[in-house]
């Protein structure tokens, strides 16, 4: 498993905070086993309309600069789900032909997601996991993700089972490797499916880079690539207050994956670490492109 140590010396400087790369191998958990378990889930996936919500607010405000702020008015009521396409019907209806093409490339469905969210207690060095459910979902982040979205919660057949709390356990395994009189942690693990269609790119991180407000996170543990180029998983140290230098990059493959501190842990190991994945595009432009991933976030409890 490659680790932050690993990573210093390849910039040449040290890098403290914790970074762990590998697969699902390192975990001794049976990678054909798991893949082919969890696979077929993502064909079921619920579309998330909060990222085409948010492209269509951007769009607007930037096509009608002057009217701006009368759009941003409506960009959290809408970008939740509280009002309908009808409050920017005034804006839509002056968009020309090509901006008009422009906006329904914009509003066509690049992400599905489902969610489960879970305690995770140890005692003696034995985990106890117990699924909690939560009915909306926000990041401690300073952009849009901050405002309530709801997910679809992920069937318990799928979450609910010895294969994927034996993942659960290893990953907060690696959470008391850093921190070793830990009692309790939080995990929300995020089911997302992203699809790339001829020259509509699939965004993997359209916060660019970003944090994702939790303690530590798995940024992706990769379940399937299909007819895709592109996804390059990216680690990135803020320096100061402007700039982020890359420190590591790879394109995971299925069965691989990346995790790291993400937030506040400059404060107690010293290094600022961002995150970031380069979008998706198909390679055979006649078939769409996927790309599945299950992500997490971890915090601390007790």
């Amino acid at each position: 498993m490659i680790t932050e140590k690993d990573i210093s010396k390849t910039v040449g400087r040290t890098i403290k905070s914790p970074i762990r790369v590998g697969g699902l191998r390192d975990f001794k958990i049976n990678q054909v086993s798991f893949l082919d378990f969890f696979k077929p889930f993502f064909e079921s996936l619920e579309d998330d309309h909060y990222l085409v919500r948010g492209k269509q607010i951007v769009f607007l405000k930037t096509i009608f600069s002057e009217d701006a702020e009368s759009i941003e008015k409506f960009h959290k009521s809408y970008f939740e789900g509280t009002v309908s396409t009808d409050v920017l019907t005034r804006w839509i209806e002056r968009l020309n032909s090509d901006q008009k093409q422009k906006f329904d490339q914009l509003s066509m469905i690049t992400r599905q997601r489902s969610i489960a969210s879970f305690e995770v207690e140890i005692w003696d060095d034995t985990f106890f996991v117990e699924r909690i459910l939560h009915k909306g979902f926000e990041q401690d982040v300073d952009d849009f993700r901050v405002w309530k979205r709801v997910f679809t919660q992920a069937p318990s057949q799928l979450v609910e089972n010895d294969l994927f709390f034996e993942l659960l356990k290893k990953m907060a395994g690696l959470v008391k490797e850093i921190h070793p009189d830990i009692r309790k942690i939080q995990i929300t693990s995020h089911f997302m499916r992203t699809i790339s269609r001829e020259t509509i790119k699939g965004e993997n991180a359209p916060e660019g880079i970003h944090e994702d407000g939790a303690q530590y996170i798995m940024s992706a543990l990769v379940i399937n690539r299909q007819n895709i180029e592109g996804a390059e998983s990216q680690i990135y140290e803020k320096t100061n207050s402007a700039d982020k230098e890359l420190v590591y990059k790879k394109i995971l493959d299925p069965g691989e994956f990346i995790f790291q501190a993400d937030t506040g842990e400059e404060f107690t190991f010293g290094n600022d670490l961002w995150h970031y994945v380069t979008p998706i595009a198909p390679i055979d432009v006649l078939k769409p492109g996927i790309r599945d991933i299950i992500g997490f976030d971890m915090d601390i409890l007790e």
